[in-house]
Order: structure tokens, then sequence, then C-alpha cells
């Protein structure tokens, strides 16, 4: 015990002595040093070539439209802006629109329930041929309420107890891991009505003749918009579930639905359209735990080649 006691004040000194100064230069050296090194890893990328989204934007008379699907977590509309940004950037689309245009989401069946938030930004190229039309869906909010009854957790009253670290992990618990478990309970119509109505509002039209500032669900009629244009997705974590859940869940209510005009080609458009989703971060099998196994399962070549027995029963032409 001695033997520390006067080892400690020794180390202090020694610590005093030589000065924050010479700490700082020893671990920039380090880290600049660390950087020169040639780096000898061999980068391996797998999978089939895709084209991207430049090559739809390079389509005369054609616009491209993005959705964005957040996974777990409370997100406030904006979160995509700098995934955004970044993209409109690497597409050369240097002009954007001096507004962006929102939507509070709800569904014609019950105008009182709130659906979440849909953000729309636009991004053209300098000589305005090229055009991209950024939807950002918020839901967290419908799956806000019931993260409530944790909320005693967050409350300084139980907070200032925990370790530092141990109440950062909580908060981030409380904050992520009750989504998965509430999708799959009563609330997970509602998202799924989020994103459909998402997917109206997309398909709706252009620019122009996109509503700004206002609480509306979409009730479009007219399919020629997604007959021309390009689509596509980008989905994070459980977005991805709820991007996948909710073209099925489209497409089984236009199979089961009316039968008018409108949504008999509507389902033609959907089989003839190739609609890429791009997903970040997404944990498929762990969300598809506990749940049923789809009715359709290891059979491309019978949905997916046009000599195929079940193509007619096809939701897309294409997925990729």
């Amino acid at each position: 015990m001695k033997i520390l006691e006067l080892k400690l004040p020794l180390l202090a000194l020694a610590l005093l002595s030589s000065g924050c100064a010479s700490i700082g230069k020893g671990i920039t050296e380090a880290i600049l040093e660390k950087q020169e090194e040639e780096d000898t890893r061999i980068c391996e990328i797998k999978g089939e070539k895709f084209g991207g989204i430049k090559p739809q934007l390079e389509i005369a008379n054609r616009k491209m439209k993005l959705l964005m699907v957040h996974g777990v977590g409370n997100h406030l509309p904006g979160y995509s802006t700098q995934f955004m940004e970044k993209l409109a950037k690497e597409l050369d689309l240097t002009v954007t629109s001096r507004n962006v245009k929102n939507i509070r989401l709800t569904d014609a069946k019950g105008p009182e329930r709130p659906l979440g938030n849909l953000r729309i930004n636009r991004y053209l190229n300098a000589d305005r041929t090229q055009e991209m039309l950024f939807y950002e869906l918020t839901w967290s909010e419908i799956s806000a309420k019931d993260k409530e009854v944790l909320s005693y957790d967050n409350s300084g009253e139980q907070s200032f107890r925990r370790a530092e670290v141990n109440d950062l992990l909580k908060k981030f618990s409380n904050d992520t891991g009750p989504d998965p478990i509430i999708y799959l309970g009563e609330k997970r119509e509602d998202i799924l009505s989020a994103f459909a109505q998402s997917f109206c509002w997309m398909i709706q039209g252009d620019w122009n003749s996109l509503p700004d500032d206002v609480q509306q669900s979409c009730s479009t009629k007219n399919v020629t918009p997604f007959y021309n244009d390009s689509y596509a997705f980008v989905s994070h974590s459980l977005g991805s579930r709820i991007t996948i859940d909710g073209l099925q869940h489209l497409a089984s209510k236009l199979s089961n639905g009316d039968t008018a005009n409108y949504y008999t080609a509507l389902t033609n458009v959907l089989k003839n359209k190739e609609v890429p989703i791009y997903m970040m971060s997404n944990q498929l099998p762990m969300l598809q735990l506990g749940r049923s196994l789809p009715e359709v399962a290891n059979q491309p070549d019978a949905y997916c080649n046009s000599d195929g027995a079940k193509y007619g029963e096809r939701i897309l032409r294409k997925r990729r």
C-alpha cells in the first residue's frame, strides 16, 4: 500500500512536468503516422452490378421519385437531409426548389388518426433537363405514444441513479427496442397506411400538383404519372421491413379490392414496373422471427420469368 502511495504522486508530477502539449503532440503524430501507412487490405465487392439512379434520370421527360423510409427510433422531419444532399451532389443536381413541401398524412377512413409526415424536396440539374423528387416519410410519431409508457425511465428520479454509460444505453434501448415490437402489434396497420399514403402521393403527379402544409389523405385516380416516371425506395433498418410489407399489402388490396378502371390500370403498371429498393443496415431475417413464413418463397422462375406458370400473378416486373 505504501508503494502505491509513493508512485501515484510521482506519476502525477511526471505528467505535470511534461505538460499537456507534449501529450497532445504525441497523439497527433501517432494519428498522422497511421494515416501515412499504406492500406494493404483488399476491397471486395459481391453481388450483381446495378446501374443506380443516374441512368433513370437521363431518360428524356422522365422524373425520378425516391421515397425514404426510416427505421427504429424517434425521427423528426428532415432526418434524411445529409443523405439527400450528398445524393443530389453525386447526381449533379445543383438546383433545388426554394421551398420544401410538407404533408401531414392521414387516412380517408379515419381523418382524425395522424399517420406521420411526408416531406418533399425537388432537385434539378443546371439546364433543368433532369429532375428528382425526394419524398421523406417520418412514421415514428405513430409509435411514440406507445413508448411514452417508458418515459419514467428517463426521468431524473431514475436516471441519476445509473452510471452515465448505463443511462445512455437505457435511453437508446427505450427509443429503439420497442419499435419492432409495436410494429408487430396493432400499430402495424397505421404504419403500413403511412407507407401506402406516401406511395399514393408519389404517383399523384408532378411538383406543382402537390399540396403544401396540409393535413390530407391522398386519393389520386391518375395512373399516368406512375406509368411515365421512375421510382425507387431507400430504407433503413425496420424501414426495409415496412417497405417490403407495404408493397405486399398494397398489391393484396389491389387484387382483392375495387375492380374499377383505376385499380386495374394501377395493378397492370405495377406488374410492368422495375422498382429498386436500396436497403441500408436492414435486419430482415431478425425482423421475420416470430412471424408466419411467407406464403410464396423460392419460386423466382415461376413468378419472374415471362414463361413462368405464375408470371401473371407477380406484383412487380422486377425488384432489385
